[in-house]
């Protein structure tokens, strides 16, 4: 299958799949956060204004972040913003994108503004230098 012939997710499904997948991640990293709390990581700084604040959360935040989208986009090509949506990442030819490909999408989303680029165009910063799309999920396909 080439690019051409791709369904493309537009514009609204791709801003439901970043709030869904924001709020899917908040949510698994408070729990994650709150986990590691009670088990007793409970180092803190103390702030200027004296008040001590927990680093644990502050540490796997981008760890976390980075998990959700690897883990998903790898094993499944969705995260629950696409599953909602009905779309799914796939590589520029529309086969399932490499393990590569995968990182380097996941890495290049901690990128300053990078969701920014949605403005201009369907396609993300994110989408461009991993070489992926995200397309409407078609139940004819052989994987």
């Amino acid at each position: 299958m080439t690019e051409n012939k791709l369904n493309l997710a537009g514009k609204a499904l791709r801003v439901i799949n970043v709030v869904v997948d924001m709020i899917t991640f908040i949510i698994i990293w408070l729990v994650l956060s709150m986990g590691l709390l009670l088990l007793g990581l409970d180092q803190t700084f103390i702030d200027e204004t004296g008040e001590q604040i927990p680093i644990v959360p502050f540490i796997i935040l981008l760890p976390t972040f980075w998990g959700y989208y690897l883990f998903a986009e790898y094993k499944f090509q969705r995260t629950v913003g696409k599953l909602l949506t009905k779309t799914r990442v796939v590589a520029f030819t529309g086969e399932r994108p490499t393990v590569k490909q995968i990182i380097i999408r996941t890495l290049s989303r901690s990128i300053p503004f990078e969701y920014f680029s949605y403005l201009v165009t369907v396609e993300g910063i994110h989408d461009k230098l991993s070489k992926t799309r995200v397309t409407k999920f078609e139940k004819t396909s052989l994987y």
